[in-house]
């Protein structure tokens, strides 16, 4: 068998040739874990948003789309307060009247959110990381995707900063994080206040957790029995956010297609130049091969080439992929960053070492069969 060195040092003797391959290897790798990242951040911040003990409360047209459900604010309450099956928190109802809003300042978009103090209590995976909810007038609270999702510097959404919102100035008084959904988009403050500035007197849901994930179907059929009377339908969150996950699914998809199509023209460039390289060292070959050395040992020591270029190329394009992964991107629901867990950066260095083994097979076989006159000879 050939030793190892011997293949490493072909890689050092053909440096430029190396150094092309293996940049092209790193960015098949870097844009399958993009690809990847980008599928997976999107159909998991959508997954992981719903609440399997949570039921929503729309208007009675069965509207699911929270920014244009509209219910009235005095059969939201009374919704609210009838509804049996709440669980207790602290001695409170774990019960949220919730005003949904578009917002816009100029051409960016948010994502506004009024509340009552049971949101807190509903939505449990809120933790204010910053400063405090909103306790007064005028006062808000973000995400901290919120700027991303507006197309904002952090810096414009800070703690203590005011900030102007649907012609009114507010204070934002605290930053929240809920890893993983789409909350952390949102820009969140009480409900009269956000109700008063957007001139509006009603409610787009009513939000409830359950004492138990049983009690569900209990509480769907309280709201059938009284849903015309109050004008609403009801929803499982769970429910609500799998209709959007399949909405969003082709796009997904498409992610994982292109770093499909990203793999299959790495294969064929990585291939391309291996092939290039072997034709380049025929007389190298057939030497090998006169020396005693057989026709598998030339072929295993051609493909290791090809193999460390692909792991080389893998790490590269490994480390670089994970200088995005603090990089948020946003999408009409919210926003979210790119999941690029040890399994999606595991399937980067795999499709690195794929090409670098399919690129490096064919050329090694067209190696070994050449007929040994013929290689001596620099025959192609």
């Amino acid at each position: 068998m050939l030793p190892f060195s011997y293949a490493l040092r072909n890689l050092w003797r053909r440096r430029a040739r190396t150094v092309i391959t293996l940049l092209g290897v790193a960015l098949i790798s870097m844009l399958v874990v993009l690809m990847g990242g980008f599928a997976q951040g999107l159909s998991g911040t959508v997954r992981d948003s719903a609440a399997r003990d949570v039921m929503i409360l729309t208007g009675i047209s069965g509207e699911h789309d929270m920014v244009r459900s509209v219910i009235t604010r005095g059969h939201a309450e009374a919704a609210a307060a009838g509804v049996p099956h709440a669980a207790v928190v602290g001695g409170r109802r774990a019960v949220s009247l919730e005003l949904h809003i578009a917002t816009r300042k100029g051409d960016r978009i948010g994502l506004l959110r009024g509340v009552t103090d049971g949101a807190y209590l509903v939505h449990d995976r809120i933790t204010v990381i910053e400063g405090r909810e909103p306790r007064a007038d005028g006062e808000l609270m973000v995400g901290r995707l919120a700027a991303s999702r507006m197309g904002l510097e952090d810096a414009e959404l800070a703690v203590g900063k005011l900030f102007v919102l649907e012609g009114i100035e507010w204070t934002i008084t605290g930053r929240f994080a809920a890893p993983g959904t789409v909350l952390e988009a949102e820009i969140w403050g009480r409900l009269d206040d956000i109700a008063l500035a957007t001139r509006r007197t009603d409610v787009s849901c009513v939000a409830i957790r359950v004492e138990d994930v049983g009690d569900m179907g209990k509480v769907a059929l309280w709201v059938n029995r009284n849903g015309v009377a109050y004008e609403i339908a009801g929803v499982p969150e769970a429910k609500m956010f799998e209709t959007l996950q399949k909405a969003l699914d082709p796009i997904a998809t498409l992610a994982w297609l292109m770093a499909l199509l990203v793999l299959v023209g790495g294969v064929f460039a990585c291939a391309n130049t291996m092939f290039a390289a072997v034709l380049a060292r025929t007389r190298e070959v057939g030497t090998l091969r006169a020396l005693g050395y057989g026709p598998f040992a030339v072929g295993l020591s051609l493909l290791t080439e090809a193999l460390l270029l692909g792991l080389l190329g893998g790490l590269l394009g490994f480390w670089i992929a994970g200088l995005f992964g603090e990089v948020p991107l946003k999408f009409p629901m919210g926003a979210f960053y790119l999941d690029l867990s040890p399994t999606i950066r595991l399937a980067g260095l795999a499709s690195a070492l794929l090409a670098g083994f399919i690129g490096g097979i064919v050329p090694a076989l067209r190696a070994v069969r050449m007929p040994l006159p013929d290689a001596l000879g620099g025959k192609l």
